[in-house]
């Protein structure tokens, strides 16, 4: 396994859109939070936990093209063959590429908050003095990008299309979430992304569930389709 999660890393690191992804979605962070910092009628609200809504979304939503793009560029440039060859077992190869897009989720995750701090302070405004609803928007925000990563790393195994998969998945997020809660009435605090999100355990229970099943069905995807 050691063998297969360097690979999997000499593989994420020399991606170029991988970093740009991790860039992006921090500078979102940072816009969104110097945005927030700028603001001197907030209320009852805080700079720092309002800076996290729309733009740690789309972080996230660039997180999971990270993930995506581990089967996009085998699919891509036709080495899929190749990774098959050195790393052999398809469980293999899915748990490597979960477990690196998972530390570049955490990492993008961390960015992001750093980034978001940093807005707020350049536009003049205070970072929360307690830890509790920041504490809360920090474990939401890790755990959305690296549940997100997962999710992206899941759709690229079992679609093959990075466009595709990144489709559905925003599509899921930002228009199937929103569309249950509105009409449906399904709480977002047990929807998958809009949960975690929100540090909702039960939205991030929902979420991790989903993700293993799918990583799983990825994973007996490859085996049947690609071996």
């Amino acid at each position: 396994m050691k063998n297969a999660l360097a690979y999997e890393w000499v593989r994420a690191r020399s991606l170029g859109s991988t970093w740009l992804l991790v860039a992006g979605a921090g500078v979102l962070q940072f816009a969104s939070g110097l945005y927030w910092g700028l603001k001197r009628d907030l209320g009852d609200l805080d700079a720092f936990t309002s800076a996290f809504g729309p733009a740690d979304r789309l972080g996230a939503l660039l997180v999971a093209a990270a993930g995506v793009a581990a089967f996009g560029s085998d699919h891509q440039h036709g080495t899929l063959a190749t990774t098959r060859l050195v790393l052999r077992s398809p469980l293999r190869i899915v748990a490597a590429r979960a477990l690196v897009t998972a530390g570049l989720g955490l990492l993008t995750g961390v960015v992001m908050v750093v980034l978001t701090a940093a807005g707020v302070r350049t536009g003049g405004g205070a970072l929360p003095a307690g830890a509790g609803a920041a504490g809360r928007a920090v474990a939401g925000v890790l755990a959305l990008t690296v549940l997100s990563g997962l999710a992206g790393v899941a759709l690229g195994g079992l679609l093959r299309h990075t466009g595709l998969a990144v489709g559905v998945f925003a599509v899921w997020a930002f228009v199937a979430e929103t569309t249950l809660a509105a009409l449906a009435h399904v709480p977002v605090t047990v929807l998958p992304f809009g949960g975690t999100a929100l540090s909702a355990p039960a939205g991030t229970a929902v979420f991790a569930v989903v993700v293993v099943l799918a990583l799983g069905a990825a994973a007996v995807t490859l085996a049947r389709r690609d071996g």
